[in-house]
C-alpha cells in the first residue's frame, strides 16, 4: 500500500509542475520562442520532470528553472538538440535554483516613477522595496523619450543624454516635460539584493532577461554601469521588516529630505496581511508612497482606483491615490489628472497647443493622428474647452482659445 501511496505522490508532482510549464508556455513562454520550445520539452519529459519536483516548489518556477539552466552553460538550441545538457548539467541548475531568485529589475519602471515623483517636492530620500540590483532608484540619471499623440516629450539630466534611454507611450500628460527630481539618498531593500560589482550577480541579472530581448538586455547592462558608478545602500532583508529602519536611516542622513517609499510590483510576493502592514505603515507615517501594483493586489488601491475612474490591471498610485494606469514594465502609461479631464482630452488640447490656429497641413496631421476630419475634431475640442474641468486644468489657454474662436463657438 505504502509503495502505491509513494507512487501516486510522485505523479502528482509531476503532473503539478508538467502544469506549470504548460500553463507559463501558453502565457509568457508567447514572448520568447526558446523558452515556449524549452517549457515544451520540459512538460512532456518525464525524467525532467521528476528532478524538478524534488526542489522546494517555490524554486519551481519556470522562469526561475529556465534561467538556472541558461547560466549553468544550457545552450540556447532546440529542446530536442540539447535535451542530454539538462541532464547532464542539473547539478548545477539544482544549485543555482535553490541560491538565487526570479528578480525583475527592469529600468523603464523608472517611467512611472518619474511620474509619481512629478507631483512629490524635493530633495527626495528614495527606497525601493525588492530593489534587486537597484536599477530603478536612479530616475534622475536616466533620459527618457515618451511618446503621446501628434508630439514627443523628452527628459534628460542635467548633465546631458544618458547611455539608458527610456521610451514609453504616455497619455494624459500635460504641456511641460516631467521634473528632475533630486535626490539626495537612495537605499534598496531585497532579500536577495544584487551587487552590480560582482561578476556572478551581474552574469545572473543579465540573465534573467529572456533570450530574445536584446534592446532590453542593453538597456538593463547600460543602466548597471551607471548604478555602479555610485551604488545606493542595499540591506538586506523582508520589506516588511527592514522599512523602518530604512526610513530612520534616511531621516538622520538628510533631515530636510521628502522620504518616498517605492514598491514597484513586489507586494504581491507577501502575504495578504503582510501587504496591509506594508501599506499601513506607508499611510500611516510622514512619507510619500508611490506604488506600481496589479489591481487587485491591495483591495483599498483598487477601490482608490475605481472611484478615480483608473482602469487597467496595473495601477500607479500615490499616498493610496490612483494617479494612472500602466503597463508592469513601464511602457505604457495613462495619467488620470485632477482636473477631471480624461487621458484622451488632455490630448487632444496638448495636440492644439502645439498645433494651434489653421495651417495648410493642419488637416492632414488631425487625420493622421486623431483618425477625424477637421470638422469633427474642432467639435471634439470645443465641447472640451468648454467644460468646467478643461478651466480647472489650464484657465488662460481656455480663455485664449475662446478668444481666438469667438465667432466660430457662437
Amino acid at each position: 500500500m505504502s509503495t502505491i501511496k509513494l507512487g501516486n505522490m510522485a505523479n502528482s508532482e509531476r503532473e503539478q509542475t508538467a502544469d506549470w510549464f504548460r500553463r507559463f508556455a501558453k502565457a509568457e513562454g508567447a514572448e520568447s520562442p526558446r523558452y515556449f520550445d524549452w517549457a515544451e520539452g520540459i512538460m512532456h519529459d518525464e525524467e525532467l520532470l521528476d528532478l524538478i519536483g524534488k526542489l522546494p516548489r517555490a524554486k519551481r518556477q519556470p522562469v526561475l528553472v529556465l534561467t538556472c539552466a541558461r547560466v549553468a552553460g544550457v545552450p540556447l538550441r532546440p529542446f530536442n538538440a540539447i535535451r542530454g545538457e539538462w541532464i547532464e548539467r542539473w547539478p548545477d541548475i539544482e544549485q543555482l535554483a535553490r541560491t538565487r531568485a526570479t528578480q525583475t529589475n527592469d529600468p523603464r519602471r523608472c517611467t512611472p516613477l518619474l511620474v509619481a515623483l512629478n507631483r512629490i517636492r524635493g530633495p527626495i530620500s528614495l527606497i525601493e522595496a525588492g530593489a534587486s540590483a537597484g536599477l530603478t532608484l536612479f530616475p534622475d540619471r536616466y533620459s527618457y523619450r515618451w511618446t503621446a499623440p501628434g508630439r514627443v516629450i523628452e527628459s534628460h539630466p542635467t548633465d546631458g543624454p544618458s547611455a539608458v534611454r527610456l521610451t514609453a507611450e504616455i497619455a494624459g500628460w500635460g504641456a511641460s516635460p516631467p521634473r528632475r527630481p533630486h535626490i539626495v539618498y537612495r537605499e534598496g531593500i531585497d532579500l536577495n539584493p544584487l551587487d552590480v560589482g560582482d561578476l556572478a550577480d551581474r552574469q545572473w541579472l543579465e540573465a534573467l532577461i529572456w533570450p530574445e530581448q536584446q534592446e532590453r538586455l542593453e538597456l538593463v547592462r547600460a543602466a548597471a554601469d551607471t548604478v555602479a558608478e555610485n551604488p545606493p545602500r542595499m540591506t538586506v532583508g523582508d520589506a516588511v521588516a527592514q522599512i523602518r529602519g530604512a526610513v530612520a536611516r534616511a531621516r538622520k542622513a538628510v533631515p530636510s529630505g521628502t522620504v518616498v517609499i517605492w514598491s514597484p510590483a513586489v507586494l504581491v510576493y507577501l502575504d495578504p496581511s503582510e501587504r496591509e502592514k506594508f501599506a499601513n505603515y506607508c499611510l500611516r507615517s510622514k512619507v510619500r508612497w508611490v506604488s506600481l501594483d496589479g489591481r487587485d493586489v491591495i483591495p483599498r488601491l483598487k477601490d482608490a482606483a475605481d472611484a478615480a475612474g483608473v482602469i487597467g490591471d496595473f495601477i500607479l498610485s500615490l499616498d493610496g491615490s490612483a494617479i494612472a494606469s500602466v503597463d508592469p514594465l513601464g511602457r505604457r502609461v495613462s495619467v488620470r489628472d485632477s482636473s477631471g479631464l480624461t487621458p484622451e482630452e488632455i490630448d487632444l488640447i496638448e495636440f492644439e497647443r502645439d498645433n494651434w490656429g489653421s495651417t495648410r497641413s493642419k488637416e492632414s496631421l488631425v487625420r493622421k493622428v486623431w483618425a477625424l476630419s477637421l470638422v469633427r475634431y474642432y467639435q471634439r475640442l470645443y465641447a472640451i474647452m468648454e467644460s468646467p474641468a478643461a478651466r480647472r486644468y489650464d484657465s488662460v489657454l481656455v480663455r485664449s482659445f475662446a478668444d481666438a474662436n469667438a465667432p466660430s463657438m457662437q
